[in-house]
């Protein structure tokens, strides 16, 4: 007689091991209310203190809404791969004290959101994506005395207003995760909003003295903990030192410091090593234990460098680099000069050559490992620039050993520009995959981990490899079993999508959870043959602008743009969202989903 083992003969332990390879969706969509032996579990567990429902289909999410206990729930993540509708979904949570929204794009919905649990709050996370954010179009265009009105852009500069609204009301907040992009005004961002006493904090701002004036809060000198700066400053060449007339603060609790410069920043504003010293120097941070320091050397600052305190004194700092040199006499040498981590916390470095495509120049590079750094910072806002190139020019002699421990197993987010995917890099974490201009990388797809769960597709008019012909490319993305989320953003096209296109992708819209595809216009026109027409003044637009003057983007250098014609580049834009939704709406669907076309019709944006 064959032995049979019911659901209820199975150990605890076997429901706990199972949990961990399940999302919190699967968890509480499989299990929940299943017997009270497993519903107690999943209490004990905190599974409904912990929410993920990014991936959720729309139905599972409503289903899962109406059986959540909304008074349990301490910590709700939203992710990239999530549909930008969900935040506005989520109803009061009274006991909410952890955020983290990743890929953010709607301001007003988090805005609201965070508004609503201003008093029980502790740590937020507002991450956004510069590449994925929108360019919010007018219907009336105008040109004002010398002032030319380009483009209505949305909503950049609209994440400082979020970010200065809501932080003065959060009096429980004690961790701020600002993530990383510059893109949408935070390098001018007055930090005096910040009027919690944090003990955690990252963000990006674009010069020392900037980051001087966060060191110098007194609500954050005496209770920051950990401290995480980004500096990606605009190609404007400005003093990256400490004000003479600024005596920093002592910030007795800070264990943990993080400073990163963009590389394709080094060369307008580079950090003197005397000033990295006078920042960390015992008198500023005295109980400081970690540091992972990014910036640009040259010859004068190697002596600096072996001399510093920061390597020998008696606070034990555990020190990982990244040092640039384009110095191209240092290269080897500094192998054999750069200090192998600090006396009491000796690492090994790595050299590496990067070659940017950009005049070019070239870049060397010594790291210590592992790999020390939350992001790989060789990206650049303008998609022109690149690294076309890495070689690695010098290895521990211990590398296989250390190779295991490589943070290219945590990596879960690519962006991929112009180029096909390196068919030997293994990424088992990857699950975020960004396109730039690179539509026939999805020919690949065989090499692609199989976990990925959220493709970004942008393409640009005016950058290589552009092309919005081939469609039927989408239809392979129906081999990747875990893939839920597709958003493809196109970007200064001066067409629409012709019938074929329009049919190809809606028949594709429904292998995904969350679909969004949007035209946007960064540049005002092609360069048309007739320029220069007198536009009547629209009062609508002054007034508009007059009352708030960051809807404005002004390019001085441009000639004067033909706004009829960009007018009615709109309108093409407008036939192709509205054709495709109505394609969309032909198909059959098990479950009606959740439509929602832009203001202004150039976008639109699917929930199934």
């Amino acid at each position: 007689m064959a032995l049979i083992t019911k659901l209820d003969d199975l150990p605890d332990l076997f429901f706990i091991d199972l949990f961990n390879y399940l999302s919190s969706t699967d968890i509480l969509w499989a299990f929940t209310n299943l017997n009270n032996r497993i519903q107690t579990l999943i209490n004990e567990r905190g599974y409904f203190r912990h929410i993920n429902l990014s991936s959720a289909r729309l139905s599972k999410f409503d289903r899962l809404l109406s059986i959540l206990p909304l008074n349990q729930i301490e910590t709700l993540i939203i992710g990239i791969e999530a549909s930008p509708l969900q935040l506005s979904r989520w109803p009061y949570l009274p006991h909410l004290t952890t955020l983290r929204l990743y890929g953010l794009r709607d301001f007003i919905d988090a805005t609201n959101f965070i508004l609503r649990h201003s008093t029980s709050l502790k740590h937020l996370t507002l991450e956004t994506n510069d590449l994925l954010m929108q360019n919010k179009e007018m219907n009336n265009y105008s040109q004002i005395g010398a002032l030319r009105v380009i483009a209505i852009r949305y909503p950049r500069e609209r994440f400082p207003t979020l970010v200065e609204n809501v932080l003065p009301h959060l009096s429980a907040l004690r961790s701020l995760d600002l993530g990383q992009d510059t893109e949408f005004g935070l390098t001018t961002w007055n930090i005096t909003t910040i009027q919690s006493p944090l003990n955690y904090l990252r963000v990006s701002l674009e010069h020392i003295p900037q980051l001087c004036r966060v060191i110098s809060r007194d609500t954050l000198s005496t209770t920051l903990e950990q401290l995480h700066v980004t500096l990606r400053s605009s190609h404007v060449r400005k003093t990256n030192s400490i004000p003479k007339e600024l005596v920093l603060s002592k910030m007795i609790n800070l264990h943990t410091f993080t400073l990163v410069q963009s590389i394709f920043t080094f060369i307008y504003n580079r950090i003197e090593w005397s000033t990295i010293e006078s920042l960390t120097a015992p008198t500023v941070m005295p109980v400081l234990r970690r540091i992972n320091l990014a910036i640009l050397i040259t010859i004068d600052d190697l002596d600096c460098i072996n001399r510093s305190s920061l390597f020998i004194d008696d606070r034990r700092i555990d020190i990982q680099f990244a040092i640039f040199t384009s110095d191209t006499s240092l290269g080897n040498e500094l192998r054999y000069s750069l200090p192998h981590g600090s006396r009491f916390h000796p690492r090994q470095i790595v050299g590496i050559t990067c070659v940017y495509n950009h005049y070019p120049w070239v870049y060397h590079v010594w790291y210590t490992l592992p790999w020390a750094f939350e992001q790989v910072f060789f990206e650049s806002a303008d998609l022109r620039q690149y690294i076309t190139e890495v070689e690695v020019f010098s290895l521990p002699s211990s590398y296989s050993s250390i190779i295991s421990s490589s943070r290219l197993h945590h990596i879960n987010a690519v962006h991929l520009s112009f180029h096909d995917w390196p068919t030997d890099l293994n990424l088992l974490a990857l699950r975020h995959l960004t396109l730039i201009n690179n539509l026939i990388t999805l020919k690949n797809l065989s090499s692609f981990p199989s976990n990925i769960r959220s493709i970004q597709i942008l393409l640009y008019s005016d950058k290589p490899n552009f092309s919005a012909n081939n469609w039927s490319i989408l239809r392979s993305l129906s081999t990747l079993s875990m893939l839920t989320s597709l958003h493809i953003v196109i970007n200064d096209m001066n067409t629409g999508l012709d019938d074929i296109s329009c049919q190809i992708i809606a028949e594709t819209v429904p292998i995904f959870v969350h679909f969004g595809i949007y035209f946007r216009r960064e540049h005002g026109l092609p360069e048309p043959d007739s320029i220069g027409r007198c536009i009547e003044i629209d009062p609508v637009v002054v007034d508009l602008i007059l009352n708030d003057p960051t809807l404005l983007v002004i390019d001085d250098d441009e000639e004067s743009v033909d706004l009829t014609f960009l007018e009615s580049i709109f309108d093409i834009y407008r036939a192709s969202i509205k054709e495709l939704h109505s394609r969309i709406l032909r198909l059959s669907f098990p479950q009606k989903p959740l439509f929602v076309v832009e203001e202004g019709g150039c976008g639109l944006t699917v929930w199934f």
